[in-house]
């Protein structure tokens, strides 16, 4: 009845067998605890071990022979706390793991009228203060005129409250916007498609402007890194 909740606890079979037969019938010594279950003595001794290690059971001496007994249920609680704390020591070198061997590559698809909303949010949530975006084919004058004229201009507040910085490449004869964290770049159209790219943290977003609008966000540190370089390249070339 209880078995499968004890054993959610780490107790193993015989544990459990043992345990609730010393709840249900008291004190008893080995040898009657063998002949009950059925199991050897030697498998007996050393479930009671562990059992007395875990504060479940308790021995007494009673005319020169070993008797064991379970101590109060309420014990239980304290092995499960126990266990918590212990698994709680060990989940920051977990998750150090855990980054170092996950490392694969997320990729989100987003389409529709909004899209350019979800990655002012995602960029907004990404970066923190000081940090540094970088723009490749970004078109100010459409984004603000037909994209996101309210929520641009929210995120232009924002970001120049906490000191974001963006490095934005832009057409030549593009339009600039007047934030002093702002810095930009001109290229020939011929570097720039109908297409924008965002470079921030771990991620590189893709903004497709046709319609309906599409947005690609890939989370990946090596691409972000190697679309920084590209950018860097043509940060350098760019007037």
């Amino acid at each position: 009845m209880y078995e499968s909740q004890l054993k959610e606890l780490g107790l193993t079979d015989n544990e459990v067998r043992i345990y609730l037969i010393l709840l249900k019938q008291g004190m008893q010594n080995p040898s009657e605890i063998s002949q009950k279950l059925g199991l050897h003595r030697g498998y007996i001794y050393d479930a009671l071990e562990r059992m007395q290690e875990k504060e479940l059971i308790n021995s007494i001496l009673k005319n020169n022979k070993k008797y064991f007994q379970a101590t109060s249920p309420e014990n239980l609680i304290e092995l499960l706390k126990l266990k918590l704390e212990n698994l709680q020591k060990i989940i920051p070198d977990l998750k150090k793991i855990m980054e170092i061997t996950k490392e694969e590559t997320k990729v989100e698809l987003h389409k529709g009228q909004k899209v350019y909303r979800t990655l002012i949010k995602d960029i907004i949530s990404s970066l923190k203060e000081n940090d540094e975006a970088y723009l490749i084919g970004i078109d100010e004058n459409t984004l603000l005129n037909e994209v996101e004229p309210i929520y641009l201009k929210q995120y232009l507040n924002l970001i120049q409250t906490k000191h974001i910085k963006e490095k934005i490449i832009i057409k030549q004869g593009s339009k600039k916007l007047k934030y002093h964290n702002l810095k930009y770049r001109q290229l020939s159209e011929d570097y720039i498609g109908k297409t924008a790219q965002i470079i921030y943290k771990n991620k590189v977003a893709i903004f497709i402007l046709s319609m309906p609008y599409y947005l690609i966000i890939i989370e990946n540190k090596e691409v972000a890194e190697t679309y920084k370089k590209q950018f860097n390249l043509l940060w350098k070339i760019a007037k």
